[in-house]
């Protein structure tokens, strides 16, 4: 997974969007990167391990505050974020009524809260293993009872931003015909 070609090509369309529409509020830069002493510190206070492309995106980008509609949190805040940890326990409450009845911790596995939308009840969350060679990690899109599963933080990123990408095209273009 190229990292800093997606988040480049991501901030562009959206940067581009904001110019085009008048609406700054589209467009904010990803964090820079983390380094890899605050990820690993970040792994030690969650007790997980991040799997290498997690932890790649964190030195690429350290989080984002405008991944479309989802705020995608940093190692900063990760079990340390006061915003953190009430998103996490509002996630938490998700999944203790029932709302998910997908999502299925597995022993040997945690389930992190990576990012969340402002307006909705959408959650981005992770399940990594709590020590070396468990097994791989998954990433999950919650909202609503609808868990979207996806075999990877990679995965859900790139069909992300393809779907915010063409989302802001069409906004543009609808936009831009006379009516």
């Amino acid at each position: 997974m190229n990292w800093t070609a997606l988040v480049g090509s991501l901030y562009s369309a959206q940067y581009t969007a904001s110019e085009r529409l008048a609406e700054p509020g589209l467009s904010m830069p990803p964090n820079p990167p983390a380094s890899v002493e605050a990820v690993a510190a970040a792994e030690r206070r969650l007790g997980v391990w991040f799997d290498a492309e997690f932890r790649q995106f964190l030195l690429t980008c350290d989080g984002w505050s405008r991944y479309g509609t989802v705020q995608l949190f940093g190692v900063g805040d990760f079990a340390a974020g006061e915003k953190w940890r009430r998103d996490s326990a509002c996630a938490q409450q998700y999944f203790d009524t029932g709302a998910s009845g997908t999502l299925i911790v597995p022993e040997g596995y945690r389930r992190v809260l990576v990012g969340k939308t402002l307006a909705a009840q959408r959650f981005i969350v992770m399940l990594f293993p709590t020590g070396p060679g468990i097994g791989p990690a998954a990433c999950w899109d919650c909202m609503a009872g609808i868990d979207l599963r996806y075999p990877s933080f990679g995965v859900w990123a790139k069909l992300e931003a393809s779907a915010i990408s063409y989302a802001l095209g069409e906004e543009i273009a609808d936009r831009s015909c006379p009516r």
